[in-house]
């Protein structure tokens, strides 16, 4: 064998071993990612069910743990990207929602019914959906 073909199957050797170690990083990142958006949306349903069960007696305490929610996800958005990412900011939008209605109950203003079932559906739908992707 010649030097020349030799050189390029050395090259075809390295770059494939580079493409199986990209593969490999993004497939690691994107565990790493699934695994901090699965650790936040951990009971994020059952403790915004919980909140929004408070809005006619703490409104201002529901809104409170909405908020952090909201943050908590957002957190985890910061370090995905791709379909994880989507399905967190699906979340935290309906948290978002959620957190207004709640202010709004906190304000004295009468707090919108079918917008908060409309919120509590998309949180779930995006939380189950996350859990698909993961």
């Amino acid at each position: 064998m010649t030097l020349g073909p030799a050189l390029a199957l050395l090259a075809a050797g390295v770059l494939g071993g580079c493409a199986e170690l990209e593969d490999a990083a993004r497939d690691t990142a994107r565990e790493a990612g699934c695994q901090a958006a699965q650790e936040a949306v951990d009971g994020v349903t059952t403790r915004a069910d919980e909140a929004v069960a408070d809005l006619g007696a703490d409104p201002a305490a529901a809104e409170r743990e909405l908020t952090a929610l909201r943050d908590a996800v957002d957190a985890a958005a910061s370090g995905v990207s791709d379909e994880v990412a989507t399905h967190l900011g699906t979340a935290e939008g309906a948290l978002d929602a959620l957190s207004e209605q709640a202010q709004a109950a906190a304000d004295g203003t009468e707090v919108d019914d079918v917008a908060v079932d409309a919120a509590q559906s998309e949180l779930d739908g995006a939380v189950e959906d996350l859990t698909q992707v993961c």
